[in-house]
């Protein structure tokens, strides 16, 4: 069975330019503080940064059109001015070290797009492990289209409990890439040259092979973060252009101590706060303590006691009471952001438990997908910084 995977160029900046104003956390992070984007923006000043080729999700809806022209035409004035570097096989090995105190280990490589799919029912070698938002790929999609450029946060993961891909490269870090601390309280990140792409490529049709044995069924990789990202690339996929086919993604281990899987939490905005409290309680019940902030108090909840369980209730709950009662939705990382949002915006914050990650594969075998926003690698600072770039065009 062929990989869906490909070795080809990709792009850093040329050391000249500033890597820690370079590299922007990912554009679906923060989406309801639009003063962390205001600062960052501040901060970069006019200096050379990703910042300037994304559309971070908190804007979108307001000057769509202005911003997407500006964003092509940031991308064109960049390549224009030559401040790419090529990395001729598309292999980093990166280490992540977190401001909480987790280090991770990931791989760039690019994708086969036709190999990927977010429907269920598809026995894809990249599969979802989310119920995809059909809604949000086309505003998405005008995002992508006319770009020359693509900056993946998109985080796929491999079942490798033997650490067989990504581990060894461990042990023969080659030429330094790139090595800089994160803004806006990321961390700090280090990226490696990888030359030997065949032990790569023979370390994962083993993997495949061992899958297909453990499954009863071929599955490489299940989408960690950036589904609808890797949504709309397929999208924008144009049997013309041949370089659409692809996308540049990161790969992470399960097992890498660092992959950590946190709750991803909501908050709900303009209701009526006692009667969505008082549905709530009446609709969603378990064993399981968790709470509520409801503005500035803090009530007891009790939730299933199956994480999974738990998230797919609550979800069902808001989505018909919004439906039926009207409102806003938001989906936030921590829970100290949740509990300050809920103060700030008078809405209903929910705290959610997290999934064992030992438990994703086999369930995405079983089920085909985990309620939506089950749970997320890390805290919004942990999560992948754009750094690589390649051409799509």
């Amino acid at each position: 069975m062929k990989l869906p995977v490909k070795f080809d160029e990709i792009l850093l900046p040329k050391k000249d330019v500033d890597l820690k104003k370079w590299c922007v956390v990912a554009c679906d992070q923060y989406t309801s503080q639009k003063e962390y984007w205001e600062e960052l923006k501040k901060y970069v000043g006019n200096d050379y940064s990703a910042l300037n080729l994304i559309f971070p999700e908190c804007y979108i809806g307001a000057n769509n059109e202005a911003r997407i022209k500006n964003i092509i035409a940031s991308m064109n004035d960049y390549l224009k001015k030559d401040i790419f570097r090529k990395v001729d096989n598309g292999l980093v090995l990166l280490e992540r070290k977190t401001p909480l105190g987790h280090t991770r280990h990931g791989l760039t490589m690019i994708v086969d797009l036709t190999q990927y799919s977010f429907d269920p029912k598809d026995k894809a070698l990249i599969r979802a492990t989310e119920g995809t938002v059909i809604e949000r790929i086309p505003p998405r999609v005008e995002i992508r289209k006319n770009c020359p450029l693509e900056l993946p946060h998109i985080m796929l993961l491999i079942d490798d409990p033997n650490k067989t891909v990504i581990e060894p490269l461990l042990k023969e870090k080659n030429e330094v890439l790139y090595d800089t601390d994160l803004n806006m309280n990321g961390g700090h990140i280090t990226g490696w040259a990888v030359k030997d792409e065949k032990k790569v490529a023979s370390a994962l049709e083993r993997l495949l092979e061992a899958s297909t044995k453990k499954y009863g069924e071929p599955l490489l990789f299940a989408v960690g973060d950036g589904n609808h990202s890797l949504a709309t690339a397929k999208a924008c996929y144009n049997e013309k252009n041949p370089l659409s086919k692809y996308a540049l993604v990161e790969v992470a281990n399960i097992y890498d101590e660092g992959i950590l899987f946190e709750p991803i939490h909501r908050i709900i905005k303009n209701i009526d706060n006692n009667k969505f409290v008082e549905e709530f309680k009446k609709a969603v019940k378990g064993k399981m303590k968790s709470k509520m902030f409801v503005g500035n108090k803090t009530i007891d909840l009790y939730l299933p006691e199956n994480s999974i369980e738990a998230v797919a209730e609550t979800q069902k709950f808001i989505d018909a009471y919004i439906k039926k009662n009207g409102g806003e939705l938001d989906y936030i990382h921590g829970e100290n952001d949740l509990k300050e949002l809920s103060a700030k915006t008078g809405g209903v914050g929910i705290v959610l438990k997290s999934m064992e990650k030992s438990a994703l594969f086999d369930y995405i075998v079983k089920n085909g997908v985990l309620p939506r926003k089950t749970f997320s690698m890390g805290e919004a600072n942990e999560k992948r910084y754009y750094i690589e770039a390649r051409k799509i065009k």
